[in-house]
């Protein structure tokens, strides 16, 4: 029978594998947008984030040595952990903020800067169109599997960096590729806004044209609501590429790890 000392020693050994287990997929949860820019409220984002790392608590507390139990150690791993995490939710997050800057463009060209919308989990103003179109791609992430997808990739990456390892040594090759996904997002989000900002380019044309025609007719007053008529009217057009985009680009998540594998070499180890 255990003894109020040795059952408080083995409570609190089993708290502590669940701490370190639970920073991970918090981290993620609080920076991805799939449950950010859905308000997912920090209650349930904790219960969520619960039931991914309890899996994994066991194999922490038959792993965690009382050598690693110190303030210090503890303090580290968990950072590390939540560091982690969060390189996981941004990287995940790329398609969704592709989408909110093509929106944050769409906007811009159709002269609707003024109307935008709080983001109470960004703590900035986003735009409505961007709000529109993050808001379809994350309903499009989880009736495609995206959810079951997302766990996987945590899993995964427990397999490949365990949570109680140190932190490996970093490549050259590192800052590079961590940049290009800065790089990605800037890259795609323009070119997801080309096409409606092409026809939007065609309507101002039609209007010069007009203007040459007609020279008492006042183009200026008629711009923005061409513009947006043309908007309304390829937007529906549009979703179907935006789509294809989303389940094509939702298709190479699953090579993020192969991409830590390349920056982390001996994380890749064994």
């Amino acid at each position: 029978m255990l003894t109020s000392g040795a059952l408080f020693e083995t409570v609190w050994h089993w708290l502590l594998a669940y701490g370190i287990a639970l920073a991970r997929p918090l981290a993620l949860l609080s920076l991805n947008p799939i449950f950010t820019r859905a308000q997912v409220g920090g209650l349930l984002r904790g219960a969520i984030a619960t039931a991914l790392a309890l899996p994994v608590v066991p194999r922490l507390a038959a792993e965690l040595s009382p050598g690693l139990q110190g303030p210090a150690r503890l303090l580290l791993l968990s950072c590390k952990e939540a560091a982690v995490g969060a390189a996981l939710g941004l990287l995940l997050g790329v398609p969704f903020w592709t989408l909110d800057l093509a929106g944050d463009v769409l906007d811009a060209q159709r002269g609707a800067t003024q109307g935008r919308l709080n983001d109470p989990a960004g703590f900035e103003d986003v735009s409505i169109t961007g709000t529109l179109l993050v808001m379809a791609g994350i309903a499009l992430f989880v009736l495609t599997g995206g959810l079951e997808m997302l766990a996987d990739l945590l899993y995964g990456s427990w397999s490949l960096w365990p949570a109680l390892d140190a932190l490996p040594a970093l490549d050259v090759r590192t800052p590079v590729l961590l940049l290009g996904v800065l790089d990605r997002i800037t890259r795609q989000g323009l070119l997801l806004a080309v096409p409606p900002v092409i026809a939007m380019l065609l309507a101002d044309v039609s209007l010069l044209v007009v203007a040459r025609l007609a020279p008492n007719l006042r183009i200026d007053d008629l711009a923005l609501a061409v513009r947006n008529a043309v908007f309304v009217l390829f937007m529906p057009l549009y979703v179907a590429f935006l789509i294809t985009y989303m389940r094509q680009d939702q298709a190479t998540l699953p090579r993020i790890l192969d991409a830590v594998r390349t920056a982390l070499p001996s994380a890749a180890q064994p």
